[in-house]
This record gives structure tokens, sequence and C-alpha cells, in this order.
């Protein structure tokens, strides 16, 4: 990749993610009593590009005090592979859980999924949430991979159910 083009990229990404602060700071201006969730992020990706994509959309939901973040790094997270089933429990459940698989850039997964327990149009709160993050990940995944809930896929749902019962989902 050339220098220009390498500033280039750098230079859009650096303006989505202003663009997704903005956007997620709207949602807790005063007189918004949206709540705090604790959001884990588990980026398999296994490039510089992903995760460099994945750090700027945690800090950008973590500024915006949507949200408290974790990101944790996953040794190798296919597209259909538990990220979590070694790792030590919490202390306490997130609300929830968005995974990053390999393969993202180079089109061989087609999403990010966003993980939370039962239905995420379940209350207006959630919903918001839900809506905000996943607009958060399609800008800063901007084209190569979109926001996957449990509502667009049966393999979310059904993940989500089983870190409810690990103890890693609220």
């Amino acid at each position: 990749m050339s220098r220009n083009r390498a500033n280039a990229l750098y230079a859009a990404l650096a303006m989505t993610l202003l663009v997704i602060a903005g956007g997620l700071a709207l949602a807790d201006e005063p007189g918004d009593m949206s709540p705090t969730y604790r959001v884990l992020i588990v980026d398999g990706s296994k490039t510089l590009n992903s995760t460099m994509r994945v750090l700027g959309l945690a800090n950008a939901i973590g500024r915006s005090g949507f949200a408290e973040v974790t990101v944790r790094l996953a040794d190798d997270l296919g597209s259909f592979m538990d990220p979590l089933i070694d790792q030590k429990r919490p202390d306490e459940p997130y609300q929830l859980i968005i995974l990053v698989p390999r393969g993202v850039d180079d089109a061989t997964a087609y999403g990010i999924w966003i993980l939370l327990p039962g239905d995420p149009q379940a209350t207006p709160e959630v919903a918001q949430a839900v809506a905000l993050l996943s607009q958060g990940i399609d800008a800063a995944f901007s084209g190569i991979a979109s926001a996957v809930d449990p509502t667009d896929d049966l393999w979310a749902a059904l993940t989500a159910a089983l870190y409810v019962q690990e103890g890693w989902l609220e």
C-alpha cells in the first residue's frame, strides 16, 4: 500500500471515528436518561486494519459515556467459534457483547455480531443502544462488514443465550 493511500485511509478512519463519537455523544445529552451499559468487544480479526477499527470504535463508545467498554483479543476467532469458551468469567456480566470475527477484511466473514440477552426491540432504551452500536460498527467498518444482532441471525441469538447461562451476559 502506498504511503499516500495509507495516509488517506487513516484520515478517513479518523473522520469516521469522529462522526461515531459525535453521534454517540448525542445520546448522552443532559436530560437524556440513557442507561450506562457494560460492553465487551472481542476482537478476533487478526489484522492491524481491523484491530485499529475495533480500538477506534471502543474509544468512541467509551468517550460517549454510553458504556463502559472492555476489549479482549481472541486467539483465532472464526465466523462461528466461541472466543470466550476457555476465558475466566467476569465479576459482573456484560449487557452487550460485540464479536468481531477473523475475515472481516477479506470478506470471508459477513458480519460483526452484537449479542444481548432477549429481544433487542423489547424496550426503547435497549433498541436505542443497539441502533447506536450498529451505526458505530457500520461506520467504523464502512463497507467491509456490518452489524448483526439477534433479530438478524439465529447464531447471534443462540450465542447470546449461551453467554447468559455462562455468566457473560446479564
